[in-house]
């Protein structure tokens, strides 16, 4: 039958064209991913700050103990072992202290390997000439004694700003040599968080060490992007098929930090881009709303579990350390597509969730803020279509407009179009270089109606931007401001207290 249909269209001079494949789609059900169990340890200890910072882990080695955990909290690093990863009992006294010039700023950030008997351990301190370094010590008990080598890893180039830390230690056995994966670099908008991404190696874990040619291994993506000031915060592991996989933190324009996961054939080359993402920040509101921090991944019975500290919105500055666990299906905002994205001047943003099989929009954002889900999946195109099935909740018209997002290279640059926006049923804006602009607008936002789904698609094709309902034409304009050759789409609830529901999105090239 196929083939006879084919022969007819040729009769008649007319060949239909083939049906573009999306570049990706989102029904928003259940996915892989974290599944977040909330804090397992917060401050309780006199010596602890409200800051409990950057856990490292041995699992099921060294005897004792099925869990051991080092953490630091600013001026301390402290232990605590757990039988099942979600209780701890910690030792009262912190195990390691300031006490060499070189630490006598901050003491933090350890990463600890047993081997042969000892226990390694790396640390970051910063001396009281204000430059940070990493140190070495080592003990024969995971609780101490722990004995002092000194500043292992300094400063000798200019990038590097005074400023290496967040190292990761690694024996690697089948080469016989000790690797280490630090940060270098502060990013002076983001309150001195690390940059860069770096590479050393040691026949001895007391050094001498020797970095690595290539460094900066990693590089900020400068995109817009979750990762695109900075990169830092690495713990890496070496998987049993002979690849490198690194959990890393990485810093938006905005400020917000977010965990990502980077694989590698050789612990030296690594991929780094939007959607790399695999930890979002929480839910405005909770203890994961304003930071995720430096995670630590174990694989527990064929899984994997991941401790994480992170920063809420709470008076002060506190953090808390966090697990999540990986789940085969949980109903999440998939972070490899997504990155909530509540305006420019994050933190004090509003939240997604998956609910019932939808994105909603929870409206919990300050007065004046967007609710906006942005893209993580490049769009190697200047042309598309985004296609989105968009239901408002809201009795109140103007707190129902609801917009899809194309040609979105950072938050000051996009096209949008949607429902209920600058007062009509159907309208067409452009925001560039941060001025918010109508571009047309058609019919009234009284027009529309909460719990009525819109089956709305926006269409960037050279300099026409066009809206489509149903597949019916409803607005079009011509504008040639933003004609980027590859960018990112997103979803955006305008009203701050605004609720809706998005679902099918896809993304489709001519």
């Amino acid at each position: 039958m196929q083939a006879v249909s084919a022969v007819v269209a040729l009769l008649v001079g007319f060949v239909p064209a083939p049906k573009a494949a999306p570049v990706f789609t989102d029904s928003f059900g259940n996915i892989p991913g974290w599944n977040r169990h909330g804090v397992v340890v917060a401050k309780s200890l006199p010596w602890e700050s409200t800051l409990m910072q950057d856990p490292t882990l041995v699992y099921a080695t060294g005897g004792g103990p099925k869990f051991k955990m080092w953490y630091g909290s600013l001026t301390n690093i402290g232990y605590a072992t757990s039988d099942d990863g979600e209780h701890w009992t910690k030792k009262t006294d912190p195990v390691v202290s300031q006490t060499l010039p070189t630490e006598g700023g901050a003491l933090n950030q350890p990463s600890v390997v047993y081997r042969n008997g000892t226990w390694h351990m790396t640390y970051f301190g910063v001396g009281t000439d204000g430059v940070g370094r990493v140190h070495y010590a080592e003990a024969t008990d995971p609780a101490g004694p722990w004995r002092k080598f000194g500043v292992v890893l300094d400063i000798t180039e200019a990038w590097e700003d005074n400023w290496i830390y967040n190292s990761s230690l690694l024996y690697d056995a089948q080469e016989r040599v000790w690797k280490m994966w630090y940060t270098a670099g502060k990013i002076a908008s983001a309150g001195g968080e690390p940059e860069f991404i770096c590479y050393a190696t040691a026949t001895n874990p007391r050094g001498p060490w020797t970095k690595s040619p290539a460094n900066p291994l990693i590089r900020p993506m400068n995109d817009g992007g979750w990762a695109s000031l900075g990169i830092g915060g690495p713990n890496v592991r070496k998987m049993a098929d002979g690849t490198y996989q690194m959990v890393v933190v990485g810093w938006q324009d905005d400020y917000p930090s977010r965990g990502g996961r980077l694989t590698s054939p050789d612990g030296i080359r690594w991929n780094l881009d939007r959607s790399t993402m695999t930890l979002d920040l929480g839910v405005a509101g909770g203890v994961e709303d304003s930071m995720i921090y430096r995670q630590f991944p174990v694989n527990v019975n064929g899984a994997d579990w991941v401790w994480y500290n992170t920063k809420n919105h709470r008076p002060g500055w506190n953090e808390t350390i966090n697990l999540a666990k990986w789940s085969p299906s949980v109903p999440i905002i998939d972070p490899s597509k997504w990155a909530m994205a509540q305006g420019p001047d994050i933190p004090n943003g509003a939240s997604f969730e998956v609910r019932n099989g939808k994105a909603q929009s929870l409206g919990n954002a300050p007065a004046g803020h967007l609710q906006t889900l942005q893209g993580n999946r490049l769009v190697k195109a200047r042309d598309y279509s985004v296609a989105a099935e968009v239901t408002p909740m809201e009795t109140t018209p103007a707190e129902r407009d609801n917009v899809l997002l194309a040609r979105y290279t950072d938050r000051r640059n996009y096209y949008y179009a949607g429902i209920a926006s600058w007062g009509n049923k159907y309208a067409i804006g452009k925001l560039v270089d941060g001025a918010n602009t109508k571009l047309t607008g058609v019919g009234s936002d009284t027009e529309t109606s909460a719990g009525t789904t819109y089956r709305l698609r926006l269409e960037v094709k050279g300099t026409t931007v066009s809206l489509y309902d149903n597949g019916r034409l409803v607005a079009s304009a011509t504008d040639s401001s933003l004609q980027p050759a590859a960018s990112y789409v997103g979803l955006q609830t305008t009203a701050s207290t605004g609720h809706a529901a998005f679902d099918n999105v896809s993304v489709t090239t001519p």
